[in-house]
């Protein structure tokens, strides 16, 4: 016989299809309390809890039911020790810390499962998962954990959304968010994260009500039992730049939101990503654009970035979707502007939308059968920056193209910005992108406008990001200096008499021939990469001394290096650094180089 202390909760597993018990009452993990006495069939392995009123109070045959011990399956792009699916108990952990995972045809109970920032959980349809405490999923600033619910799901679920430091803080941005979960209040949601940035009863955390044009902050009191809306976008802000924890249950069913194109508010609408994962953009714009300002400059969807690259904004439309370079998913939890149509109109985020994704909010990677380029044109000063996106797409013209064209958000400030003009039929405003048909490589000029204070400016091509023709040049004209600059392989630094205002100094000319200007001898270094040893060169005679810098895909400075005139090879040892694109920049006083490399 197996024997019990009274008075003890005790979890248990059974290993026969049938016990007999005696005085006691027992609970299934599925929930079932089993009445004192008689014969119990049940699944073998199912999780028992047992609350004994006296010693020796299930009668059962020795072995037939034995204490459980708890365990923990983590999978790291595989499982460990095994896979749990129909197999784990309601004692057990499950921890996804790396890679997309998939449940299917069966039902899997836990104590708790999570999953970590980049990885991925999929319930498919006909299974179940049910947490016996919660599920929880983490975020960082750059990653995001993902959950998908095809089948079902039981239990609390937590999700803990990375929201940036609040903006009157040093180094604060504030974030736009939307919640991924849904059922919460509140009330609930203020006294669970005591980190939200606070003024009173006010937190940081506001809807955009476009009938009033403004951002309307939460009360502690008044909005006690508001409901956090799903598909709804928030303004918020931490006070320590780390998540806030939203708590409910996971929506398995399209979502509707209104929009308005009320004119106190310009239109403008806040809304975000409903679901615990990524949706595709491309399928959520294609299925939404006819409510976004049909007959415009704004079909396009308003990603506040917080690093003050176009203002602050990154903006996305059908010139991005075609985009071989960019594959564009919407966080969980990511809220952005839509500029109604007139009339107004309805959104769908919908369940055929989600996919996985393990990066930042708003990122980047697909194919496309269209001829598309990019020219990514950039404006900076101290730490100040900004760009503007000039696309060259098969089918589009110089004219405008809605859905292709996108304005700057009207709602940013012109205190530091770099943007287009229309080449034809320019109606004077701010362009964030301008689509050119990709025949127009051959001699277009491209109005350029910048809104800056008196300041060293630089202008210059955002080289990782262009994806141009290598026999493309780009010249950037100065109608002040009556000077050309070929920006293909140098930047152009300038200090304004005055603060710049607007368009009509500058103009972009696309070309394939080469205009009448100065050589440059760092056109002829040779700059590439080695695998054993894994090491940069740089060869080629210098006419001063130069500097190498390096920097990854995040514009993080990666190293710097000295490149004397007296020598014509240099080696720079990139063993510690990890595989993947980087941009190199080899310069001296007068003359730049930059070039993509990509280190093995």
């Amino acid at each position: 016989m197996n024997f019990f202390k009274k008075n003890t909760l005790v979890a248990c597993v059974l290993f026969a299809t049938q016990f007999v018990h005696s005085q006691n009452a027992i609970t299934s993990s599925g929930g079932e309390v089993i009445s004192a006495g008689g014969t119990v069939v049940h699944t073998i392995g199912q999780v028992f809890y047992a609350n004994l009123t006296s010693d020796n109070g299930i009668t059962i045959h020795e072995g037939l039911l034995q204490p459980y011990e708890k365990k923990t399956y983590t999978f790291n792009t595989a499982w460990s020790p095994i896979d749990p699916t129909a197999l784990s108990f309601a004692e057990d952990a499950i921890v996804v810390t790396t890679g997309d995972v998939t449940f299917s045809n069966s039902n899997t109970y836990f104590d708790t499962l999570t999953i970590d920032p980049g990885a991925s959980l999929t319930v498919a349809a006909g299974a179940m998962i049910s947490a016996n405490s919660a599920t929880t999923l983490n975020s960082t600033s750059s990653s995001f954990s993902s959950l998908i619910v095809k089948g079902s799901i039981n239990g609390t679920v937590n999700y803990n959304r990375y929201t940036a430091l609040i903006g009157s803080a040093e180094g604060g941005t504030n974030d736009l968010i939307s919640s991924p979960v849904v059922g919460q209040v509140f009330g609930a949601f203020a006294t669970a994260n005591t980190n939200l940035a606070a003024s009173g009863n006010l937190r940081a955390f506001a809807p955009y009500n476009t009938s009033a044009g403004a951002y309307q902050n939460y009360d502690t009191a008044n909005n006690a039992n508001t409901i956090i809306s799903s598909g709804i976008g928030y303004r918020a802000a931490t006070t320590d730049g780390s998540t806030l924890k939203f708590t409910g249950t996971v929506s398995t069913a399209d979502v509707n939101v209104s929009i308005s194109d009320d004119s106190a508010g310009n239109a403008w609408n806040l809304i975000g990503n409903p679901y615990p994962s990524y949706i595709d953009f491309n399928s959520f714009f294609t299925d939404n654009k006819g409510q976004f300002n049909t007959d415009g400059e704004y079909q396009a969807v308003y990603g506040y970035n917080g690093d003050g690259t176009s203002n602050g904004w990154t903006v996305w439309n059908s010139a991005t979707i075609a985009d071989p370079a960019i594959t564009e998913l919407i966080a969980p939890g990511q809220a952005f502007f839509v500029k109604a149509k007139t009339t107004g109109g309805s959104v769908t985020f919908t369940t055929a939308m989600q996919t996985t994704g393990n990066a930042d909010d708003f990122i980047n990677g697909k194919q496309t059968n269209l001829e598309v380029a990019l020219c990514k044109v950039r404006l900076s000063s101290g730490t100040d920056k900004a760009t503007t996106d000039i696309y060259f797409i098969e089918g589009t013209t110089r004219g405008l193209d809605i859905g292709y064209d996108a304005a700057t958000y009207s709602q940013s400030s012109s205190g530091f910005s770099i943007f287009s003009n229309l080449v034809a039929d320019n109606s004077g405003s701010a362009m964030a992108i301008q689509s050119l048909d990709y025949a127009d490589f051959n001699d277009v000029v491209v109005p350029l406008g910048i809104h800056a204070k008196l300041a060293a400016l630089t202008i210059s091509i955002d080289a990782l990001a262009t994806t141009l023709p290598a026999d493309i040049n780009v010249y950037l004209e100065d109608r002040v200096t009556n000077t050309f600059t070929l920006l293909t392989n140098k930047e152009y630094t300038f200090t304004p008499s005055a603060d710049l205002e607007g368009a009509g100094r500058f103009y972009l000319h696309y070309t394939a021939k080469a205009l009448d200007i100065e050589n440059n001898n760092f056109n002829y270094i040779q700059i590439y990469t080695t695998i054993s040893p894994r090491e940069i060169m740089i060869k080629g005679s210098l006419n001063s001394d130069a500097t190498a810098v390096l920097y990854d895909v995040n514009g993080r400075l990666v190293l710097s290096q000295k490149l004397k005139q007296t020598s014509t090879t240099h080696r720079i040892d990139a063993s510690r650094l990890s595989v993947g694109l980087y941009l190199i920049k080899v310069s001296n006083d007068q003359e730049v180089k930059t070039q993509k490399l990509f280190i093995q």
